[in-house]
């Protein structure tokens, strides 16, 4: 991301400015100290932890169910849970996971990330991101970036949806939108600008109590007498954002492009994408929906949040689809035919493509749509 400064800090890092009113420096950084980081500024020793336990977490079943394209009605999972209990998690691979997350109580504690970077999309509801680089509001329509690392606290309302993606890998802005010196270039989908860091204000929770810190299979649970929130001044290149994908502006030509298109995000092992409302293809004789394919080498997984979804069948906001590696997909039976002459579309859906193979867990088979693989059928 691109350089945010807030706050008190000395002019120069790793000094101090008063010897009576010592601050201490933190950086906070990725892959060691060679990846992206900021530098925060604490008034209270950001180590000090009263105690110390472990609790382990439910483990996540596979499903028996065959290997087969799937649709997933999310919303029937109903509200279980906090932000943190209440994840539901549907397919993962070794380096990622991927569900929804539909609360019914506030979350217990503040939360640390060990392994895994978050994303989410907000389907619905609203809430703010309390951690030490301040308090981010984020609403309907937001990513929502959670850095692994972080120690953060989320007040949320109480029809808060969102469809997330927890990766072992950085998950970043794609390079091609990156200039030789890190600026976003002219032509791509959104700009510095659209995106929302936190701000240094009063923090909407203490910042003391029990922390959470998530190991895959267990938490560390930490007990803190002293505020972590408790920064008076930060700066650098990693922490927090959210982005609403209004302020995306979708990339479209004379014939129908292909999903990449599309992307907002990546990793190592992935690449997420938004389809939003925009005009259609504008060749006379252009066919503006997808054409068939066979998705080598990645599955891909779609969340649908608004609009006119004119390529599916029985998809309505909240539906899931994966379409797996090495079984043809595309347009549904009389879908092509009920495009061509379509000007525009008003769609917005969340994209995936995993380039592991994802498996399937057996929360997913009690809001499955067991008829969709037949779904191609005339």
């Amino acid at each position: 991301m691109f350089y945010v400064k807030q706050g008190k800090m000395p002019d120069l890092r790793h000094t101090f400015d008063d010897r009576k009113n010592l601050l201490r420096e933190e950086l906070f950084g990725e892959e060691s100290f060679e990846g992206p980081y900021s530098l925060l500024y604490h008034k209270n020793e950001p180590t000090e932890v009263h105690s110390i336990m472990e609790k382990r977490k439910a483990t996540v079943k596979p499903s028996g169910k065959a290997i087969s394209h799937k649709h997933f009605r999310s919303l029937e999972l109903g509200r279980e849970g906090s932000f943190i209990t209440g994840r539901k998690v549907l397919m993962y691979n070794n380096r990622l996971s991927i569900g929804v997350i539909q609360p019914e109580l506030p979350m217990e504690g503040m939360q640390r990330n060990a392994l895994s970077e978050f994303i989410g999309y907000i389907h619905s509801g609203s809430g703010t991101l309390v951690s030490p680089f301040g308090n981010l509001r984020f609403g309907v329509g937001d990513y929502l970036y959670i850095p692994k690392g972080l120690t953060f606290f989320i007040e949320y309302s109480k029809d808060l949806s969102i469809f997330y993606m927890e990766s072992a890998d950085r998950i970043g802005i794609p390079q091609r939108y990156l200039n030789i010196y890190g600026q976003l270039k002219e032509g791509s989908p959104y700009y510095t600008r659209d995106f929302r860091y936190p701000l240094l204000e009063k923090p909407a929770h203490p910042g003391n109590g029990k922390v959470f810190v998530d190991y895959g299979d267990r938490f560390i649970v930490e007990d803190r007498k002293n505020s972590i929130f408790d920064v008076v001044g930060w700066d650098g290149y990693l922490y927090p954002f959210a982005v609403n994908v209004e302020r995306f502006s979708p990339i479209v030509g004379k014939l129908h492009m292909p999903p990449p298109v599309h992307e907002h995000f990546c990793g190592k092992s992935f690449m997420l994408g938004t389809f939003l409302p925009r005009l259609f293809d504008f060749h006379p004789k252009s066919v503006p929906i997808s054409y068939y394919h066979n998705n080598i080498d990645v599955d891909e997984v779609l969340f649908y949040s608004t609009g006119n979804f004119m390529s599916r069948k029985g998809i309505a906001p909240g539906s899931i689809t994966v379409h797996v590696r090495g079984i043809i997909h595309g347009p549904q039976p009389g879908a092509v035919e009920g495009a061509i002459g379509k000007k525009s579309t008003d769609e917005v859906a969340v994209m995936i493509e995993a380039y592991d193979p994802l498996n399937f867990t057996e929360i997913s088979e009690g809001v499955e749509d067991t008829g969709y693989m037949m779904s191609w059928k005339k």
